[in-house]
């Protein structure tokens, strides 16, 4: 097993530890979002994730005070594309504003004008395909041009290099035969959806990808975009993976080692009458207090190494990590 607690320093001279598990933040799907930041200020402490799109639209709070800590800005990808992936009819069509590098290098600048320790996340646009040699350029040079005046941790968000619809999937023999490319780079980044086409193809790849950086003796963090969930993010630590996030906490409830659809916890959990904003904002609280326990069960189970650290869910978690096992054997 890969799995792996690891401390990391940032630029002030502090550190933080993994696994990390980040609540993610973002005005697609959640028109309400400053509002909904706004009572959780109370009830959240800790890292979290934004858009560089939603700071400089003004749909997100510059500053975010439940998040003095460390704050990773992503560069807004996800939020200028059309595509949705919710159900949401009261959102209506989702029509996102222009959004460019330019305007993705002015807000950055200005975020790193404060003393928030950050990690700066690589600039992707859902219209742009590039090879990886490409992408890792683009990224070094971008990091370059914030300046080392401006101290922060920096990670590569890697994609696919090509649009075509069978092959949105991430080069990963490429990216491990140029693993000493990521050397200057903090974090590794990889999108969930885009890692492989099953659960095991896409464990194994995040097992290929963490051997291969232990066997060049680099200490370069894994983070898995879109896996914040009861199920996969073990799954994704277990193989190798250091952080996640993800929308999942704020579009459904965590509960009893299962993420489920929200109307339904809240008739199981809160008062029948109850306003469903209310009832809402009450899973937001409670999911994130599942997420902290989650993140502890995951560190029992590196000192452990006990599936059973996982309760309900450690005995599947077995079977599908001998299955993960099993397959990269043969091959």
């Amino acid at each position: 097993m890969l799995a792996r607690c690891t401390k990391f320093s940032l630029p002030n001279g502090d550190n933080f530890e993994t696994p990390l598990l980040l609540p993610s933040f973002s005005s697609k799907g959640f028109p309400d979002l400053r509002k909904t930041i706004k009572i959780l200020e109370e009830h959240i402490s800790g890292p979290v994730l934004i858009s560089a799109y939603d700071v400089h639209y003004k749909l997100i709070q510059k500053r975010i005070n439940f998040s003095p800590q460390l704050l990773f800005v992503d560069s807004g990808g996800y939020e200028c594309s059309s595509i949705v992936d919710f159900v949401n009819h009261s959102i209506g069509v989702y029509k996102p504003k222009k959004w460019n590098e330019r305007l993705f290098y002015k807000t950055i600048n200005g975020l790193l004008e404060d003393s928030v320790p950050k990690v700066i996340i690589s600039y992707d646009h859902p219209r742009c395909r590039q090879s990886l040699s490409i992408q890792i350029n683009v990224a070094s040079s971008l990091f370059k041009h914030f300046g080392l005046k401006n101290k922060f941790v920096k990670e590569i968000l890697l994609k696919p290099e090509s649009k075509h619809k069978e092959k949105q999937l991430l080069p990963i023999d490429k990216i491990i035969k140029n693993i000493s490319k990521f050397e200057s780079f903090d974090i590794i980044g990889l999108t969930e959806k885009e890692l492989g086409n099953s659960l095991i193809e896409r464990m194994i790849n995040v097992c290929r990808i963490r051997r291969t950086l232990d066997k060049n003796n680099m200490p370069q963090l894994i983070h898995i975009f879109g896996s914040l969930d009861t199920m996969s993010t073990p799954l994704y630590f277990i193989s190798g993976a250091d952080i996640f996030d993800g929308l999942t906490w704020l579009r459904y409830s965590y509960s009893d080692g299962m993420t489920v659809y929200q109307p339904n916890y809240w008739i199981k959990t809160y008062s029948y009458d109850e306003k469903d904003y209310l009832s809402k904002l009450h899973s937001f609280c409670d999911n994130y207090s599942y997420l902290r326990k989650l993140s502890l069960e995951m560190r029992n189970f590196k000192k452990s190494e006990d599936f059973a650290s996982f309760g309900k869910n450690g005995d599947l978690f077995k079977k599908i990590w001998e299955t993960c096992e099993a397959k990269k054997e043969g091959g």
